[in-house]
């Protein structure tokens, strides 16, 4: 099979307009000494920022003394690549390490890595970090996936609560009919037309001209994208139903990291770990100071009472059941993982 499942093309065409970095090679770890390039896609201070700016500080103090010494560059916001093209860039080894949204992966063999794109799955994060560090079985699925991709799994980066933001109330599913929006993957995009609006499928950093030129209505994603791009200009409305626990793999090229001596590849698992716990420490509280400044700011919090959610809940029941249908095997594994998961933490 083709292993590369997102666009080669916008990569290279990234690679022409990038200049100097174009000319990098990839690290080499027979090098006392060696330069990687990790590439995301929010701010520094987001929540994913603070994963990869600590993984890349973690990683030059734990290679200090190892075998290789490894030195970092970090390319936050699209500097680089954007969302779409980081998968592919870490890929074919054109970048060491990167945010990788599989969300964006369309294939039979991604299938079931969908489930954390799957509305309303999780009761809170705290049941989506247990099923991440508590079943083997959990990471098992994503890191075969990745592998097949050409990747390594490092960790799991939150990215916040998505939610979704339009320029008229969206409050409840019967709201979204006719509507265009801007989708993120399979499962979002199938909610979106059960809901009776139109998928639209775009990088992060088009959202904003898009829903100023009337191209779409709006958009899922997290309040700390909307405050932080400045989205609150453009639409004026969101929903406050904690549709998705946002979280995606931080990944190296594979065949870089497989020729990485065991000591580098400790100091790198390491380090993940040390900027995973960070990021999660941080992702509610950027998630609330979002939220209140972008009500300062004009867009109306439409809140839910309980009745309202269970609305949410049946409108995503059949996205649900399409997944699992789809999902085989290891999509029914992970909805049991997230099943008990949210037992044990049965608070929303």
């Amino acid at each position: 099979m083709n292993r590369h499942l997102f666009s080669r093309r916008r990569v290279v065409g990234a690679l022409s307009a990038a200049g100097a970095i174009a000319a990098l090679t990839p690290a080499s770890v027979q090098a006392q000494e060696a330069t990687i390039r990790i590439v995301y896609n929010t701010l520094k201070t987001h929540p994913i920022g603070q994963f990869f700016e600590t993984l890349a500080q973690e990683i030059e103090k734990n290679t200090a003394t190892t075998s290789v010494r490894l030195k970092t560059r970090t390319f936050p916001n699209g500097q680089l690549f954007a969302d779409m093209q980081i998968p592919d860039a870490v890929s074919t080894g054109t970048i060491e390490i990167g945010q990788v949204t599989l969300a964006l992966a369309n294939s039979p063999d991604a299938v079931a890595s969908q489930i954390g794109m799957l509305p309303l799955l999780w009761n809170s994060w705290e049941a989506l970090w247990y099923a991440e560090d508590h079943d083997d079985a959990w990471r098992s699925v994503f890191q075969a996936l990745l592998n097949k991709l050409g990747m390594q799994l490092l960790g799991f980066t939150p990215f916040g609560v998505f939610e979704f933001y339009a320029n008229r109330p969206v409050k409840l599913p019967a709201n979204f009919k006719g509507l265009r929006l801007r989708g993120v993957g399979v499962e979002l995009s199938n909610f979106i037309r059960e809901l009776g609006a139109s998928p639209v499928t775009m990088s992060a950093h088009e959202m904003y001209q898009a829903t100023q030129r009337g191209t779409i209505d709006g958009f899922i994603t997290g309040p700390s994208s909307v405050y932080d791009k400045k989205l609150y200009e453009v639409v004026k409305y969101s929903t406050a139903a904690s549709f998705l626990f946002g979280t995606n793999p931080a990944a190296a090229n594979l065949q870089w990291w497989s020729g990485l001596p065991k000591d580098v590849q400790a100091a790198i698992t390491k380090a993940a770990v040390v900027a995973q716990q960070k990021a999660r420490a941080q992702v509610k509280a950027v998630d609330q100071h979002a939220i209140e400044q972008i009500a300062k700011l004009g867009v109306t919090i439409q809140t839910l009472t309980p009745a309202e959610h269970e609305l949410w809940v049946k409108a995503a029941k059949p996205v649900h059941d399409k997944y699992l249908n789809r999902a085989g095997n290891d999509g029914r594994k992970l909805l049991a993982i997230a099943q008990e998961a949210n037992a044990k933490f049965p608070v929303r």
